[in-house]
């Protein structure tokens, strides 16, 4: 009978760890949709050498990431969070000098932070050993 009391508490314990995995991982993997759509069409407009509307776009990125990374704040590496805000500045700094093969390489970064904070924080074999 003990043994089954443990077991349940482990079962327990084990579910729980995995619904709020399963609910970080979802607010983690919409919040670098988002970002990502939104650099993309950025990326898209100064292609299309659309600058202004690329920047008010840009522009609102930034004001809508500043209030997702503190909700990422609490189960994200604060350092790529870092990684990811000081990439904004750079295509912010970008915009304001117009080079915008700078440009161009910043959003890549920025793109290639946002796949690894996903994929990193994927409940996983390989990130868990």
């Amino acid at each position: 009978m003990r043994f089954l009391k443990e077991y349940l508490i482990i079962s327990v314990i084990l579910i729980l760890v995995f619904v709020i995995d399963n609910r970080t991982n979802y607010n983690l993997v919409s919040s670098v949709e988002w970002m990502r759509n939104g650099i993309l069409s950025v990326e898209n407009k100064m292609k299309e050498e659309n600058q202004s509307e690329a920047k008010s776009e840009f522009y609102g990125l930034e004001e809508k990431w500043k209030e997702e990374v503190e909700k990422l704040a609490l189960f994200v590496e604060h350092n790529e969070l870092e990684k990811i805000s000081g990439d904004i500045i750079l295509i912010e700094s970008n915009f304001d000098t117009g080079d915008t093969d700078e440009l161009f390489q910043n959003i890549a970064d920025l793109k290639f932070m946002l796949e690894h904070i996903e994929e990193k924080n994927q409940l996983k074999w390989k990130n868990l050993f």
